[in-house]
């Protein structure tokens, strides 16, 4: 089962701290009374309860009042469409993490000053958590919790180390951190500290490696274990439940949720589900299954489910009554929920198109493109649908949906009794895989799908072990996979050491380490793991001591860290420590929707749009746009003009996006300029006092188009 877990507050926006120097130098007096104290709290009940939203083709954020659903101020970000940041706020502190470069910074919301920067790995893998009571930066790929001082983001004390591949990691209401372990299957509740963060409690929620999600409650946390199907609710009371849920197919869950119900997006078939300690429901929703059916909510016993694909925000009470459907202009994009005080957000990152909920349900629209207030008159975007939407199927095409498939490559290496099996996913045949279950040794083992690595213990030595492994999905069981006779063994080699792993700019991971000491055992190679938050798995193995993995194998834009076991026949060494952490990336995909036509204003013309493209793993530095014999860099937008050509001359065109990887393929296309216009009379009607005309008229596509009538060499009229 692949499960989602969406931050109800994380903002897509990049580059706010290079755009905000302009506006405080040049009302330094009008931002600090704008945009001073109480920008943002949880617990902000009758404040001016704001948030900033993020527009992605206008590449801005726009503050919007939580009271009024009036937008206060606007902010132009240079070169920051399409590119993702994760932002938390208090009624002082704002913390931004760029995903692409990894980036934190910190501003001082009654200055928006930066007052603090902070280096991380790029990509996914990293967030950020804030509150009043203290600030933290979490390395999810390497399971390292750092505290650090909310304004100058410098170290306090020492990171606390967990396994790697952690899950989550938001403030509750108590300003306790937590985070989810499903190495280890628990989570941990962290406590901000003067000396350094401590680890306050650490609760057992499920039986290592299944797939877990933690949602930060309004009371208490709840954590959904896909794999299982249960979730578990501990209250701030101490008071726990755990709950079967019936979960269908591949679920979305909020990081944090403003109220004491946990709700579950069963994104297909499109469903709730919501839990309330023991008492569960499950209902059917009007939505069409889509991957812009995002994590519901529920806020004052209604459900908030956005739905990006038909531009709604479904309502339903707690009973799957359908009470509202809020529509919202979503461009083809995610639909997101925030929440502050006690007001609910959504946002259409896409367009302009926000809409704020108040408790007792009212919906307001809250236009994010007014020009008539700080920031405001901003150039005119065209709408562009993106490259997210929905694509046609065929439906008499599509593939049968069924069980999955049989894993392959089912195998373990052994160590000092203990087995560690590994396997390749196997085929989801239409319906995504919910779990593997491995059974062997007189045990069975759940595992989510996107772990597919187990380590089994308390074996005896020299006796043989055969394990089967089969995938589950919403249709059923799968065929069963059996290993070979694994027999754990004492004579093993010792671990490697010194891991590093590069991303290179083709998609490839290069992972390097030092030679191990067989420990009197022949190696006879080693097995590589790539890690990343709430996943593990097998990349390959290696004869001597560096491994490529291969392209498009990793995620692009998430961060992974590495380790290496030594191999000796089927014996096989302790781990390694972990790598380093990089994040694979290469070339982007060639922009879509390219659209080349006349100038309607400009003779010799043509104007040019396109819409972002897939920067896998990067961020998008410029395009580079070739029309004719000209060549013209576009490093902000997505649209650009050039001139110089003939009348009616047809012109090639070709856009390429540039990252650090290099280059696109090109989108290619073809437009002619404006033509000169032409006036045919056509025919002509004689009588006593005037003369009718006929005209054909080309205007050669001009839009603005003008046609004089001269007699005798007199202009009698022009229209």
């Amino acid at each position: 089962m692949t499960t989602r877990n969406v931050d109800a507050r994380r903002l897509n926006v990049k580059g706010l701290l290079i755009a905000v120097g302009l506006p405080v130098v040049l009302v330094g007096a009008l931002v600090a009374t704008l945009l001073g104290t109480g920008a943002f709290s949880r617990e902000n009940e009758g404040e001016d309860a704001s948030l900033w939203l993020w527009t992605t083709p206008l590449g801005e954020i726009a503050r919007v009042n939580g009271l009024t659903a009036a937008t206060d101020v606007r902010l132009d970000i240079t070169d920051a469409a399409g590119n993702a940041v994760q932002i938390e706020q208090t009624d002082s502190h704002l913390l931004l993490r760029e995903i692409a470069t990894g980036k934190v910074s910190a501003i001082d919301l009654s200055t928006l000053e930066v007052t603090g920067n902070a280096e991380t790995a790029p990509g996914e893998g990293v967030r950020v958590a804030l509150s009043d009571d203290g600030a933290f930066i979490i390395d999810q790929t390497q399971g390292l919790v750092n505290q650090v001082d909310p304004s100058t983001l410098s170290a306090i004390g020492d990171p606390l180390q967990f396994p790697a591949g952690l899950t989550g990691g938001a403030f509750d209401a108590d300003g306790m951190l937590w985070v989810g372990v499903p190495r280890e299957g628990t989570i941990v509740q962290i406590e901000p500290r003067d000396s350094g963060a401590k680890t306050a409690a650490t609760e057992v929620v499920a039986q290592p490696r299944q797939e877990l999600a933690l949602t930060v409650l309004g009371d208490g946390v709840a954590v959904l274990n896909s794999t299982a199907k249960e979730m578990t609710t501990i209250r701030t009371d101490g008071r726990r439940a755990v709950t079967p849920v019936e979960l269908a197919g591949p679920a979305e869950t909020a990081v944090t949720s403003p109220g004491t119900i946990a709700s579950v997006t069963v994104t297909d078939p499109p469903s709730i589900v919501t839990v309330d300690d023991e008492q569960t429901r499950s209902f059917a929703i009007g939505a069409g299954s889509s991957e812009l059916l995002g994590a519901s909510v529920e806020f004052h016993e209604r459900i908030y489910v956005p739905d990006g694909a038909s531009g709604l925000v479904w309502v339903y009470d707690l009973d799957g009554n359908e009470l509202q459907r809020i529509e919202i202009d979503s461009g083809g994009g995610p639909v997101e929920l925030y929440h502050t005080g006690d007001t609910l957000f959504a946002n259409a990152v896409n367009t302009n198109a926000a809409v704020v909920v108040s408790a007792d349900g009212v919906a307001a629209l809250a236009p994010k493109n007014r020009d008539d207030i700080l920031g405001g008159d901003a150039p005119p975007t065209e709408d562009d649908g993106g490259d997210e939407g929905d694509e046609e199927g065929d439906d008499e095409s599509a593939p049968e949906v069924g069980p999955p498939g049989a894993v392959t490559n089912l195998d373990g290496t052994v160590g000092d009794g203990t087995i560690n099996l590994s396997w390749d996913a196997a085929p989801n045949n239409g319906s995504a895989l919910t779990k593997y279950v491995v059974e062997g040794a007189g045990q069975s083992w759940e595992i989510a799908p996107s772990q597919r690595v187990l380590e089994i213990g308390d074996l005896e030595n020299g006796q043989g072990y055969t394990f089967t492994v089969t995938a589950h999905n919403a249709e059923g069981a799968g065929d069963t996979a059996t290993s070979p006779t694994i027999t754990p063994s004492a004579e093993v080699p010792g671990a490697p050491s010194g891991v590093e792993a590069t991303a290179n700019p083709d998609g490839t991971v290069t992972v390097k380490w030092d030679e191990a000491d067989g420990e009197g055992n022949d190696i006879s190679g080693y097995q590589v793991e790539a890690i990343a938050s709430g996943t593990q798995q097998v990349v390959g193995q290696a004869n001597g001591t560096s491994f490529t993995v291969p392209v498009d194998t990793l995620t692009y834009g998430t961060g992974y860290t590495f380790q290496v076991t030594t191999l000796s026949g089927s014996a096989a060494s302790a781990p390694s420590d972990i790598s380093n952490s990089v994040t694979p990336f290469k070339a982007p995909d060639a922009p879509g929707d390219l659209l080349a036509q006349s100038s309607g204003s400009a003779a010799g013309t043509i104007d040019v749009s396109w819409s972002q493209p897939a920067h896998n793993g990067r961020d998008i530095q410029k395009y580079i746009v070739t029309a004719g014999s000209q060549t013209k860099e576009v490093t902000s937008g997505t649209t650009t003009s050039v001139s110089g050509f003939g009348a009616n001359e047809q012109v090639s065109v070709s856009v390429v996006a540039v990252t650090e990887a290099g280059q696109s393929e090109p989108a290619t296309t073809t437009s002619n300029t404006m033509s000169a216009p032409t006036v045919q009379i056509s025919s002509h009607e004689s009588l006593a006092n005037q003369i009718n005309l006929t005209l054909a008229i080309d205007d050669g596509g001009s839009s603005d188009p003008k046609c004089s009538l001269i007699s005798d060499g007199v202009t009698k009229s022009t229209v």
